[in-house]
């Protein structure tokens, strides 16, 4: 099991961006390709170290005599692995020019060079070839011009030797590349005998014949791949037969399963037939359809904090939320060690709770926000701007006045603005509206009959009125008295209403009318009450 999933991280780690290559070679303990992109030398390096290699070493006469034929139909410069890290310029007396190979190998332990120039060469830190001159060109590591693409080099451990066969024989790499001859066979590769189908995968060094596990290539099967009774086996679709190869499929002649309808596979039986299902799947009751079986109907998730999720055709066993999975187990996600408090955070097994400083309260609106709160009719002011001691932060439905000891925030008495359309009862911070017998609140003001409302279909009603609030962070913002005159002239439809609430509520809305009533004249719906500064 551990050499299957071994295979297929392999796999997943091989399968992304990149030029595919044509053309590859494995001499000795090594595997090269070429690959075709306009990249920087860096860009390069971590495409290749995507593929789980590196850029091309060039330590002997023999990998540099494989360039040639890796790069047959290319003709720009590719990059290979040697780098200058250094802020001097290379310099001839040293081996290797004072590069080294991107490997981390120590210079001295590399005796092969193949300069294109012997002097020394600043600023140019990377190195590239052709297929016409391998030699080795300095140049920027980040210029692309003329750059066609770049040289990988993979290590070619647990390797297999060539398939004994009279046939020919195709062997597909992990690398990308297929070839007919092959001396040394790459870990992971397949291997498929032309004569009779049959196919091989290379694990360990060792040869295994498909079917093998069906997570890894379809467990070498031309159409799918099955586990029943701790074995693999390959499948057709109706109408096909499985060859004696155990891998292909082969159409049946006069077989019932041509017309079968089966949504799986199908088994011929004589002049009958039975549809199968894969696994995690049964069939349902007009016997070809195959249904999703949900495992995690009768199966329980070993382990504590673990649920099971069912999946088409298999489950999955996964944490409960505020868990994760470590090792084995799961395990209390702290969720507090992301500050996702505004104030401060308490870590609770499988979840989390925001708490809040004196004078805050946890926001209706958002748990993760601390609003200004303020318990009584009255409270001081806070976060007063020093430049502007008139600039204050109130609690949501509070107004900033002028005391002779000092600026407070006082409540507001939202009724009257008359917002309900029958009765209203101010509280702190907000206000509840009523209706009478017969009438119900709809739209948190507005009072309906109540037949009208039933027989909208509406059961629930809103009575309570919370004004929206702002976070702690935010400023409100504020209306000068050149602002309100200036609003008045673009409003002047309602100049006679402004004046008449200007008098009824000198003493203590003057700094707020010109909001509140704008927003109830224009027949905008804004209840949110926002705070002003005050001049002396």
């Amino acid at each position: 099991m551990k050499i299957f999933m071994g295979v297929i991280l392999a796999l997943v780690l091989l399968r992304v961006e990149g030029g595919k290559p044509s053309i590859g070679y494995c001499d000795h303990s090594s595997c090269f390709t070429a690959h075709a992109g306009t990249l920087d030398f860096n860009s390069a390096q971590k495409s290749c170290e995507s593929k789980r290699g590196s850029l091309m070493t060039v330590r002997t006469p023999e990998a540099n005599s494989l360039i040639s034929n890796l790069l047959t139909g290319f003709s720009g410069h590719f990059w290979i692995g040697l780098i200058h890290r250094g802020e001097s310029c290379s310099d001839p007396s040293l081996d290797l020019k004072g590069y080294t190979w991107i490997t981390g190998d120590e210079p001295s332990l590399t005796f092969f060079e193949n300069w294109k120039n012997k002097d020394s060469v600043c600023s140019q830190r990377c190195v590239s070839i052709t297929k016409d001159d391998p030699q080795w060109a300095e140049r920027h590591c980040n210029d692309a011009t003329d750059v066609e693409g770049y040289l990988c080099e993979h290590q070619n451990t647990n390797k297999c030797t060539q398939l004994t066969s009279e046939s020919s024989v195709l062997y597909e790499t992990p690398f990308g590349f297929s070839k007919h001859d092959l001396g040394e066979v790459p870990h992971s590769s397949n291997a498929t005998r032309l004569d009779l189908g049959t196919k091989y995968i290379c694990l360990e060094g060792e040869w295994l014949k498909a079917p093998w596990n069906c997570e890894v290539y379809k467990g070498g099967c031309e159409h799918d791949c099955d586990k029943r009774n701790n074995s693999y086996i390959c499948t057709c679709p109706p109408g096909y037969k499985l060859e004696s190869n155990a891998v292909s499929c082969g159409k049946a002649q006069d077989d019932p399963c041509h017309k079968a309808g089966c949504s799986h596979s199908c088994l011929s039986k004589g002049k009958d037939y039975a549809c199968l299902c894969g696994s995690g799947f049964a069939l349902d009751v007009d016997g070809k359809t195959c249904k999703d079986i949900n495992e995690c109907d009768d199966r329980l998730c070993p382990g504590k904090y673990f649920h099971c999720v069912n999946m088409i055709g298999g489950f999955e066993c996964r944490c409960m939320n505020g868990f994760k999975k470590e090792l084995d187990i799961c395990i209390d996600d702290d969720e507090c060690e992301s500050g996702p408090c505004d104030h401060s955070c308490n870590n609770t097994i499988g979840s989390y709770h925001c708490e809040c400083w004196e004078g805050y309260k946890v926001s209706s609106e958002d748990r993760h926000i601390c609003a200004l709160y303020c318990p009584q009719w009255e409270c001081p002011a806070v976060d007063c701007d020093p430049n502007n001691p008139f600039q204050c932060n109130c609690p949501r439905g509070f107004i900033l006045e002028e005391r002779p000891t000092g600026l407070i925030c006082t409540d507001i008495d939202e009724c009257e603005m008359l917002y309900c359309d029958q009765h209203c009862r101010n509280i702190i911070g907000g206000y509840i509206c009523s209706c009478d017998e017969g009438f119900t609140v709809f739209g948190s003001t507005k009072c309906l009959k109540t037949d009208i409302v039933n027989g909208s279909g509406t059961s629930t009603t809103i009575d309570l009125f919370t004004p929206i609030s702002l976070t702690p962070t935010e400023i409100p913002s504020s209306m000068s008295t050149a602002g309100l005159a200036g609003t008045i002239v673009v409003c002047s439809a309602v100049v006679m209403f402004l004046m008449a609430c200007l008098v009824l509520h000198l003493m203590k809305c003057c700094r707020t009318i010109e909001n509140l009533i704008l927003a109830k004249s224009c027949n905008e719906d804004v209840h949110d009450l926002q705070q002003v500064t005050t001049g002396k």
